[in-house]
């Protein structure tokens, strides 16, 4: 098998990508495709666009520098993969165009193609696909380019997928959530095949891309900002300044080819070609291996528009210095909410590898590994704009958290609903209790009971007659309000393990990404009850931050947790006087 030429193949632009606002690249994701080093590593803002240009460019050219090569990609959760890394690499490619069935498969063999087949076939296909050069045992967890690059999808929470193979990249999103120790264990399979692929700069090499990791909280982590002392800054200008003149050869060739000119056109490509060897010659070189680059999302400032910016500083909510302009946050445990929250409420084996859901199928239940099927849930609600569900069962030892989920609007009761029914469609046991904000009940005289409505949800189809099977029992009626102050006390001595007729809190960390986020972001504030006196109270601002933001950087996911925690029983053991509970944590 050759190595394909890096035109002949290559898909042509549909016409309607000619189009100046579908084909544009931030001036960033430019430099890096002009620089392709061996170990790329960037801390980029929100909306940056790293992963639908930056890494999508650097995938294709290692399609063809590398046919037939076996890489990984590696993201914190096998869902985030599935549901945000994968269309975005997607949209990536589609943009630059790249089409799944024509330049790629995902999640199954690659077609065989009879030579009578071949016939009429467009050139940039005809050949494909190329066999991988390594051996498949599944395709269940790849993605593969028709010159017979493969990748394979691989998650912290699924490590199995990845295990006793060898690559020749590695590719991680997300790094921020990537303890060093197990990035380091990734990295151990980055190796072999050294006669097939050692001519590429590729080779043996990773891409590292993140937003700006926050400290602040349990489970993140910035070691990815060490790279920046491994880049030779000389030696990337060096591939920079090639890279320009190569580009602007190749505009000349471009010029003299419209105007029909062969001759010139033949004298400029010539040049072109000698300038092509020696982009890739400079990049080889060992000062020239390592790119760090940090930058806020002003890169993208033509797309995201200048409004966009201004809204989310003007706003003041969230982290803007963080999420916007890339700033290193800094948040003490004093004004932690949940102050005492740390590593131990945390698990990270959650997931049962006798079950193995591919990168294109959807899993259901059965991949948990503490669900015990044959008992009844408990699920914890707050109802809004977010509505969140924490998804909960206890056994002998402790109260596990399995599951978090959630809808943005407009997406409502009816859809948090479906894909619960949809993913717990195995559990042998349909009973659930449900634990909610009373205010949900508080909806009956305007003719809306939020709770009432989503235990019809559970227990009956679309079309309101047919039974699903599940038992809803509504656990929180006539339940009083939960105050913030109260809340804030029984926190503190339920994550502090100190009462022993509390349950021992576990959480899944890569299932509940959303609640742990939320959890370890949420703030404290001083406000005047109406008697005047100072109490701690949760600062819920975050909830009026634009909807995609609310997941990750809100406290809606934690009143779910509230909620389901905070129920009649556990609530009279922590003695709360009631003239101190007089915040409602409720925000409408």
């Amino acid at each position: 098998m050759s190595k394909p030429k890096s035109t002949k193949y290559r898909p042509k632009i549909n016409e309607s990508y000619k189009d100046a606002n579908v084909a544009f690249m931030n001036w960033l994701s430019q430099m890096c495709t002009m620089i392709m080093p061996k170990r790329f590593a960037a801390v980029l803002g929100r909306g940056s666009a790293k992963t639908t240009d930056i890494i999508a460019e650097r995938l294709i050219e290692m399609a063809y520098d590398m046919p037939g090569a076996p890489i990984a990609w590696v993201a914190d959760t096998y869902s985030n993969l599935q549901k945000n890394v994968l269309p975005s690499i997607m949209e990536g490619l589609e943009r630059k165009g790249y089409k799944e069935g024509v330049h790629y498969i995902l999640g199954k063999e690659p077609p065989k193609f009879k030579q009578s087949e071949l016939e009429g076939l467009d050139p940039s296909i005809r050949e494909h696909f190329w066999k991988p050069y390594n051996k498949l045992a599944t395709y269940k967890h790849t993605l593969i380019f028709f010159t017979g690059l493969n990748i394979t999808f691989g998650s912290l929470d699924k490590p199995a997928s990845l295990a006793g193979r060898s690559y020749v990249h590695v590719i991680g999103d997300e790094v921020k959530y990537f303890p060093e120790a197990k990035i380091e264990n990734i990295l151990r399979a980055n190796r072999g095949y050294a006669v097939k692929y050692a001519h590429s700069v590729f080779y043996l090499g990773q891409t590292f891309t993140t937003d700006m990791p926050n400290t602040g909280r349990i489970g993140e982590y910035d070691w990815i900002l060490k790279q920046g002392k491994k880049m030779d800054k000389e030696g990337i200008l060096r591939v920079l300044k090639t890279a320009m003149v190569y580009n602007e050869c190749v505009q000349e060739r471009l010029y003299y080819q419209a105007k029909g000119d062969k001759e010139e056109t033949a004298k400029k490509l010539r040049t072109e070609l000698r300038w092509l060897e020696m982009w890739k010659t400079v990049r080889k070189h060992k000062s020239a291996h390592n790119f760090f680059w940090t930058a806020s999302s002003l890169v993208n400032i033509d797309i995201l528009t200048p409004d966009w910016f201004i809204d989310a500083i003007n706003t003041d909510l969230g982290d803007p210095e963080v999420s916007v302009l890339g700033l290193r946050p800094q948040l003490s445990s004093g004004e932690r909410f949940y102050a005492n929250i740390s590593a131990d409420h945390f698990y990270d084996d959650g997931l049962n590898p006798r079950y193995d859901f591919g990168i294109a199928e959807m899993p259901d239940c059965r991949e948990l590994k503490y669900l015990d099927r044959n008992k009844a849930i408990d699920l914890g609600m707050d109802f809004g704009n977010m509505i969140s569900m924490s998804v909960a069962q206890a056994n002998s030892k402790d109260y596990r958290i399995l599951k978090f989920i959630h809808t943005l609007s407009p997406n409502w009761i009816p859809e948090i609903a479906k894909e619960f029914l949809t993913y717990f469609k195995t559990q042998k046991e349909k009973t659930i209790n449900l634990y909610y904000d009373r205010a949900a009940n508080n909806y009956k005289e305007a003719g809306v009971d939020l709770a009432s409505a989503m235990k019809k949800a559970l227990e009956y189809e679309s079309d309101g007659k047919t039974k699903t099977g599940w038992k809803v029992n509504l656990m929180s009626l006539n339940q009083g309000n939960i105050g913030q102050f109260e809340e804030f006390v029984f926190m503190q001595e339920l994550l502090s393990g100190s009462n022993p007729k509390l349950p021992k809190v576990m959480i899944d960390r890569f299932q509940c990404k959303f609640l742990k986020a939320s959890i370890e972001g949420a703030k404290t504030k001083i406000v005047q009850n109406s008697k005047g006196q100072s109490i701690t109270a949760k600062d819920k601002s975050s909830e009026k931050l634009e909807l995609e933001r609310l997941p990750m950087e809100s406290t809606n996911a934690s009143d779910s947790f509230k909620y389901l925690m905070m129920r009649r029983l556990w609530r009279n053991i922590v003695r709360i006087k009631p003239k101190s509970s007089v915040m409602s944590s409720t925000v409408r």
